[in-house]
């Protein structure tokens, strides 16, 4: 999922038991959601629906998948075509990886194979209607474990918990005495530093941002978030992070205010409706700002 996981479950003495074998579960589940969905596995699912990009063929998926790209196509009309599970192509030029930039003059061409237009899906079908096109749903992917890890805790029967996936988290209940959970925000100029603290409880917390994945050239930063009608990346804000109930909401908005220009990032966020953090060249703002801690 791309960074530590880490789960914390606050329960009576006498139901250790239980709850070690629910941490395995849960660790199971989110093992088998990143070999189902991970690009860089080559028998995931996405990487069939990719490798018969262009031969007309469907794939078949199952509910949980078709629910998760109805999820997209949403958010896709949301952000008017911002946030697009397709652009990942896009990276053919872009190869934050290595920190090098391709020939960019494939970039048109590269475009051909980006739109969610050109994603056909039919009942619990999908297939991929140009060759070389390919899925990524690492947007959304590790927010939903969030979401489905703190869901199988409450079926267990626990209600104090928190769950945390590269650094986006969700907390119910409290972690004792009623007092809150705190989760601390990444400082996207020194990553390995917390910037403040939030209070949660029953609510998620998802980061944003390009402190990990950029590249520089020529003394410009150029961020891993791509605009999937130019090809180009999109400079600030260097971070975003935003409060909801659950953490795939709060991740996606997060993602698609990255995507934004940073003059209109804000006005995203503000119509979304949600406690919010932007940081841009030293400078916060938003909602969360005033919950410092």
């Amino acid at each position: 999922m791309g960074g530590p996981a880490t789960i914390t479950i606050r329960h009576e003495a006498d139901c250790g038991d239980e709850v070690h074998a629910l941490l395995k579960t849960l660790e199971q589940d989110t093992t088998s959601l990143e070999a189902k969905y991970s690009r860089y596995r080559s028998q995931s699912l996405i990487s069939r629906i990719n490798a018969k990009a262009g031969d007309g063929e469907f794939v078949a998926i199952d509910a949980e998948t078709l629910s998760l790209f109805n999820f997209c196509a949403v958010l896709h009309e949301q952000s008017d075509g911002l946030f697009d599970p397709t652009s990942g192509v896009l990276r053919e030029v872009w190869d934050f990886h290595l920190g090098v930039v391709n020939d960019p003059s494939r970039l048109r061409q590269l475009l051909d194979r980006v739109g969610w237009d050109k994603v056909e899906i039919r009942g619990q079908q999908l297939r991929l209607t140009r060759e070389g096109m390919a899925l990524d749903l690492g947007g959304i992917v590790k927010e939903y474990a969030v979401d489905k890890s703190i869901a199988t805790i409450r079926e267990a029967g626990f209600f104090n918990a928190i769950v945390e996936l590269a650094g986006d988290v969700m907390a119910i209940g409290d972690r004792g005495s009623d007092e809150p959970w705190q989760v601390g925000i990444c400082d996207p100029t020194h990553p390995d530093q917390a910037l403040m603290s939030v209070e949660l409880s029953n609510a998620a917390l998802a980061t944003s941002g390009s402190y990990h994945r950029f590249i520089t050239l020529d003394g410009q930063r150029f961020s891993h978030f791509l605009n999937p009608f130019s090809g180009m990346p999109i400079r600030d804000p260097r971070s975003v992070s935003v409060i909801a109930n659950n953490c795939i909401s709060a991740g996606a908005i997060a993602t698609t205010a990255c995507l934004h220009a940073l003059e209109e990032s804000e006005a995203w966020l503000n119509t979304a409706g949600l406690p919010w953090l932007m940081h841009d060249s030293g400078n916060l703002r938003g909602p969360i700002a005033e919950m410092i801690k």
